[in-house]
């Protein structure tokens, strides 16, 4: 595999693998990483990158994943700072008494591939649940909004647990009882010390505030529940406090929503398993009718006529 030919094909060169202050575009990440499972005759090129990294390897932010008393303190710490882990994408942890979901979203446009990205990061998950839990622990089930590939041995072999693709959701899903297990080697003062380094860095500035609100409409649109008032919550401000931050960047929390919408449409629509109905009901919409229409203004034909086109616009 020339791994310089696959870099030019998506506009990056060498040095951007060893600048560690360079910043990587998601989109460019994201078709390097389908290329490169292509290139290399490996479906399971994702998986097998987060497979072979080191757990919890995050820096300042790893140290106090690791030393948190569980393994729901871990995970929300990395929901919390997820803008330093990776921007472009969300997660959120959804609990019930018997299960829980940890769930992501890429933040890219729908347009670019992302399988490997996806597997990447399902994988990653895994390996954090792991560090508290050990090795031969796995998921109730994974869960991929993509179509299977031919080949799943590597897959099986590495989740170890019933693999769904094509699902209204990309995540993990583990037993609820599983986040209150003690960590072993917690540890309360190299989490201060890991707070007090990371918290200045967690302030945000203008488009990380709207990198935020992104975040927060992509994983709280599928619920119905992509309201200001709940994004505002999730952010811990007040409803007036974020549209003022929103007016002074030049935006809206319609015109954010409206582009998400359109986004997370488009993939979905895309994907023939999904009626137009449970399309409405993913993308915020109770009533098909009022999706309906918001489709014919946004794309100037009915969701029925896209589709009978295969169009994207």
């Amino acid at each position: 595999m020339n791994a310089h030919a696959l870099l030019g094909k998506v506009g990056l060169d060498a040095s951007a693998l060893v600048d560690v202050e360079r910043h990587i575009s998601a989109e460019a990440f994201c078709r390097l990483l389908d290329l490169a499972a292509v290139e290399a005759r490996c479906p399971s090129f994702g998986i097998q990158m987060a497979m072979n990294r080191a757990m919890l390897d995050f820096g300042i932010l790893g140290v106090m994943m690791r030393h948190k008393p569980c393994l729901r303190d871990m995970l929300q710490v990395a929901i919390d700072y997820q803008r330093l882990l990776n921007a472009a994408t969300a997660q959120s942890l959804e609990t019930s008494s018997e299960l829980s979901i940890l769930r992501f979203e890429l933040l890219v446009n729908t347009q670019v591939p992302q399988t490997q990205a996806s597997e990447l990061v399902a994988g990653v998950q895994m390996r954090i649940c792991q560090s508290v839990l050990g090795e031969a622990w796995s998921p109730r089930e994974v869960h991929f909004m993509h179509a299977a590939p031919q080949e799943l041995f590597q897959h099986k072999k590495v989740f170890g647990c019933p693999i769904l693709f094509g699902s209204e959701f990309n995540g993990l899903v583990l037993k609820t009882s599983d986040l209150s297990v003690p960590n072993p080697v917690a540890d309360p003062e190299l989490v201060r010390y890991a707070e007090s380094v990371l918290l200045p860095m967690k302030a945000l500035g203008e488009n990380s505030l709207l990198q935020e609100v992104r975040k927060n409409i992509y994983m709280l649109m599928p619920l119905e529940q992509a309201r200001i008032e709940r994004v505002a919550e999730q952010m811990h401000t007040s409803t007036r406090t974020l549209q003022r931050q929103l007016d002074q960047s030049g935006t809206s929390f319609s015109e954010l929503l409206d582009n998400v919408r359109r986004n997370l449409v488009l993939r979905y629509m895309s994907n023939s398993r999904y009626t137009i109905g449970q399309v409405a009901s993913l993308t915020g919409y109770s009533r098909q009718a009022s999706f309906t229409r918001w489709f014919q203004m946004s794309f100037g034909m009915s969701p029925r006529e896209w589709r009978r086109g295969g169009l994207v616009s």
